[in-house]
């Protein structure tokens, strides 16, 4: 029975989870799919926590990232049993972050007799928020299907709906192990509570929209993949000059493309958008390599509809072994093994682009998964709060699996934690728009050339979020910081 536990409970959590979570999208059961895993950590010494939840953790991300298979082999011209070997490699390191979290939730457990409807969400949100990943998550996003109670979302960002999912899976896990059922009654108030937050934010925001002066935008989103790229550079631009005189002749103002959709030189000051433009004239958000001697950057350009080239985002997060080699500038033969990869520069000013008399807050890749950076840049830098977010993709390098929509819905709760709408533009897709809900009202299915056009608010005001930040994972940081602390103050007293 211990070996059951140790194993198939773990096993079946992390099924649970993956199934729960973007992709699969069986949303009932991120209810129930930390439940297993709570019944193996009963009598499991802290080592053996640490142990089940590392197992649970990679589970779910092997799971869930199938698609990094896809991308060692594209990407790094990678044989399938070393792209393989990748994959579980990277699920083990990533799915430690659960096996931090079972440790921490055992040693709490043991420390105090907090119910698990608290203890749980505790441990949950203070791994989530410290413990480092390369491809950002967060567990609470598999909840985005049921719109009226992710509105928390503007009251403690994404952190706020895993907290609210380790909750309801502890008060369940709770009343099987105690048959006390004062937790899951406690549990199940809070979920009204914020249902009916929820409902009425909503009601809010659909009148502030309403009332709000717009923006007639129109997306691109070519089709061409970074291969197809490299066998003809002129066909996404090509495509996006098409697709612009389109978006253009039915009465878009502002028209946005994807990430390095101009690639046929770097933008360098002094240049004239009218070249970027292919003549057709709008406004555009392009995404563009810029240069300014040995330098380039992964950006995003304001272009009016004369031509004149105006604000520039630079890319900050760059993607490792994709736009940066780690240690490469030490090792210059590691770019010889890579031959996609670029040697880029970080940007480092967060502030939005100016166009038409509005300002986009603007983000690259998946910048618009890391709510610290969508942050910074919705922060007032001197003429108010951005009026909508911006993103500018490329995932045409992981394949047709699960990662574009998980790409998308990580990304859509930006619009709730800031009630903007998200304008977001991809090579490949999945393009769109969000409403500040966080409704995906306008898709441009995956793999798939299409443009999209909407009258998009320009919105004003700011949200808890905005001003507080990620207040739930200091929260979580400062309960388990003071169960370390009660548990050394009793061993003390023992001693003595």
């Amino acid at each position: 029975m211990r070996r059951l536990r140790s194993l198939a409970l773990p096993t079946l959590s992390g099924v649970l989870y993956f199934l729960s979570w973007i992709g699969f999208g069986i949303w009932p059961l991120a209810f129930v799919c930390f439940v297993p895993l709570v019944f193996a950590l009963r009598d499991a010494t802290p080592a053996e926590a640490l142990r089940r939840g590392a197992w649970f953790g990679f589970i779910a991300h092997l799971g869930g990232y199938t698609w990094v298979i896809h991308l060692l082999r594209l990407f790094a011209f990678a044989p399938l049993p070393l792209a393989f070997l990748g994959y579980v490699l990277l699920c083990l390191v990533q799915g430690l972050l659960f096996g931090v979290f079972a440790w921490a939730l055992r040693r709490a457990w043991t420390a105090t007799r907090w119910p698990l409807a608290l203890l749980l969400p505790v441990a949950l949100v203070a791994t989530e928020f410290v413990y480092p990943l390369l491809f950002q998550s967060y567990t609470g996003v598999a909840l985005m299907p049921l719109i009226p109670l992710v509105q928390i979302a503007d009251l403690g960002g994404v952190l706020l709906l895993s907290a609210l999912q380790g909750a309801i899976n502890g008060a369940l896990a709770g009343v099987l192990l105690t048959r006390r059922p004062w937790p899951v009654v406690g549990t199940a108030l809070v979920v009204v509570v914020a249902t009916l937050y929820g409902l009425w934010r909503m009601a809010r925001v659909d009148a502030r929209e309403q009332n709000a002066p717009s923006l007639r935008i129109g997306l691109a989103q070519p089709n061409v993949g970074e291969i197809a790229l490299h066998k003809n550079p002129y066909a996404s631009v090509q495509a996006l000059w098409a697709d612009t005189a389109e978006l253009h002749a039915r009465g878009a103002e502002i028209v946005v493309w994807p990430e390095v959709g101009y690639n046929l030189r770097p933008v360098r000051e002094g240049d004239d958008g009218r070249a970027i433009q292919g003549g057709i004239p709008v406004a555009i958000i392009a995404g563009v390599e810029r240069a300014r001697g040995k330098e380039a950057w992964n950006s995003a350009i304001a272009v009016e509809a004369n031509g004149t080239i105006g604000d520039h985002y630079d890319k900050i997060q760059l993607l490792a072994f994709g736009e940066y080699i780690p240690f490469g500038d030490w090792f210059p033969f590691l770019y010889e093994w890579s031959p996609l990869a670029t040697h880029l520069t970080p940007g480092v000013v967060t502030a939005p682009l100016r166009l038409k008399g509005y300002l986009f807050a603007t983000f690259i890749c998946y910048e618009d998964i890391l709510p610290w950076i969508v942050r910074k840049t919705m922060a007032n830098h001197g003429q108010g709060r951005a009026h909508a977010l911006v993103n500018l993709t490329n995932d045409s390098w992981y394949g047709a699996g699960h990662e574009q929509e998980q790409h998308l819905q990580l990304a859509a709760v930006r619009t709730i934690e800031h009630r903007r709408w998200l304008l977001r533009a991809t090579s490949t897709g999945i393009s769109g728009f969000v409403d500040a809900t966080g409704r995906v009202v306008t898709r441009i299915p995956p793999d798939v050339r299409g443009v999209a056009v909407r009258d998009v608010p320009m919105l004003q005001g700011t949200t808890v979020y905005e001003v507080t930040g990620d207040w739930p994972g200091w929260a979580a940081l400062a309960a388990l910081a003071f169960v370390v602390a009660r548990a050394l103050r009793k061993r003390r007293r023992r001693g003595r």
